[in-house]
């Protein structure tokens, strides 16, 4: 599957469950997803492959990272920020892994 595929599958999981979980305007939150996960997703892709081939590690990475931004961009406490970024990686992760095999 290419990059581009993945990176499209991934904002719109990642944009569903945010908008899932936020409730508020949908275009921004999509546009919220589009900016977070072209960020996010090269350097973790890249991460993975060239420097720390541990799945783990590179998700916690993006949890935290993708969290910060969620905060600053929605406004909301990190605690719930953690949560909505905790959820759609895991969510993402899982469907990649599920589309591994």
């Amino acid at each position: 599957m290419g990059y581009l595929t993945v990176w499209i599958l991934t904002v719109i999981i990642e944009f569903i469950i945010i908008w899932i979980l936020v409730k508020d305007n949908p275009w921004l939150l999509l546009l919220y997803s589009v900016i977070i996960n072209s960020l996010t997703l090269p350097i973790a892709t890249y991460s993975y492959i060239n420097l720390l081939p541990n799945i783990y590690l590179v998700e916690i990475t993006v949890i935290i990272i993708e969290s910060i931004l969620l905060m600053f961009l929605l406004k909301i406490k990190y605690p719930k920020a953690l949560m909505i970024s905790a959820a759609a990686n895991t969510v993402t992760a899982f469907i990649g892994y599920l589309m591994s095999i």
